[in-house]
């Protein structure tokens, strides 16, 4: 049986409100699957903190508004790593808006992006898991942006 390690990650689910739809950052790994902006904490940062290095050195990106300062989603998942150990991942989401659509990778980490609807994603992601908790935050993006339509909505008596 195979020497079980854990590894904690932090990560951000990050949508871009096009003329049309709603679309996700999709980003191409260097080891050649595609998820989401994460990585791993520095000594001392914050999971917040380290959500905002990880998406700003993968992808570029720093206009963004973070739907919350707290981790909003949990995904796990196990997978023998190249040295043959078995790794119990969790990875922290944050999830954040985009006020751009222009990407810069980094090439070091990341290879390749695509913008993608939630359905669009499904094929794009490499891990059934991640597609799972894109879902979960598309519920949680639209639960959040009817809160702000109505809050904008109420007259003023």
């Amino acid at each position: 049986m195979a020497k079980t390690v854990k590894d904690h990650a932090v990560g951000v689910i990050v949508y871009h409100e096009f003329p049309r739809s709603l679309k996700y950052l999709i980003l191409k790994h260097k080891k050649g699957h595609w998820s989401f902006a994460k990585g791993h904490s520095d000594p001392g940062e914050t999971e917040f903190i380290t959500a905002k290095r990880e998406l700003h050195e993968e992808a570029g990106i720093d206009d963004v508004e973070f739907l919350s300062d707290e981790v909003m989603l949990i995904e796990k998942y196990d997978f023998i790593n190249g040295k043959g150990l078995r790794v119990k991942k969790e990875v922290a989401y944050f999830i954040a808006r985009s006020n751009t659509e222009e990407i810069k990778v980094d090439n070091k980490e990341i290879t390749a992006f695509r913008w993608c609807s939630l359905f669009g994603s499904e094929s794009r992601l490499t891990f059934k898991q991640s597609f799972k908790v894109l879902k979960e935050a598309d519920k949680l993006i639209k639960k959040k942006s009817k809160t702000v339509t109505k809050q904008h909505g109420k007259k003023k008596h």
